[in-house]
């Protein structure tokens, strides 16, 4: 059976791109309703909560709350599932299209990362990695979470005469989202990421563990950001 959802009941005002797949409402209380700022408070007393979950399945439609928690269930109806637990296609499908609207848990502002210095390129003194060094922060980009994959190419500027050869998925580590542009110049070109992505990942032994907050707040930060369109959108 397929089952519709979406983050935003039909005809609601679009927050972010209209027709995004998911957003991010945390702290956002003020674009909630009084349903969903219920859910929310009701969440937050709740030992063992972690994230909350709104979707509207879209045949009723019908709200669909999804609760990840350690703890008891909450008074309202909701989808409780502890981490690590295989969820139901219901569930899974009702998550992957909704908004975020509470975690246990603060996270700091993502960022995306910038590929080229300017005008689509690299400055000629762009810093350049070899050896050891190299190798560590190529293995840290390389492990990062998957949050949206494509089989789109671009083109190597460095190497015109390659073609359409450069990855365009996007990755994160929960702090930062990239491309796998930046992973592919640095490991036919040696050219490093911008300076302080680089500089986080010197600094981590390797990317954190990205659970499935982190992989929404970063989807939903791609979509409100502008960095991405939903299909069918100018």
């Amino acid at each position: 059976m397929t089952y519709v959802f979406a983050p935003s009941p039909p005809g609601a005002p679009a927050f972010g791109a209209p027709g995004a797949p998911v957003l991010d409402l945390v702290g956002r209380s003020s674009v909630l309703d009084d349903a969903d700022r219920a859910a929310v408070t009701a969440v937050a007393a709740l030992p063992g909560a972690i994230a909350l979950w709104r979707s509207w399945q879209l045949d009723g439609p019908t709200r669909v709350y999804v609760l990840a928690t350690t703890g008891k269930p909450p008074a309202f109806p909701a989808h409780c599932y502890t981490p690590g637990d295989d969820l139901s296609p219901y569930v899974r499908a009702a998550r992957r299209s909704s908004a975020l609207l509470w975690t246990a848990a603060d996270a700091p502002p993502l960022r995306l990362a910038q590929v080229f210095d300017a005008d689509g390129g690299f400055a000629p003194d762009h810093e350049r990695l070899d050896g050891p060094g190299r190798d560590h922060v190529l293995a840290y980009l390389t492990a990062g979470a998957a949050v949206l994959g494509t089989t789109d190419r671009g083109t190597d500027v460095v190497d015109p005469e390659r073609g359409a050869v450069v990855p365009l998925d996007l990755r994160t580590d929960g702090r930062w989202i990239w491309p796998d542009m930046v992973t592919y110049y640095l490991r036919e070109h040696g050219l490093a990421p911008e300076p302080d992505l680089l500089a986080d990942i010197r600094a981590a032994a390797a990317p954190p563990a990205v659970d499935p907050v982190g992989e929404h707040r970063a989807l939903a930060a791609l979509f409100q950001s502008g960095a991405l369109s939903p299909a069918g959108s100018a």
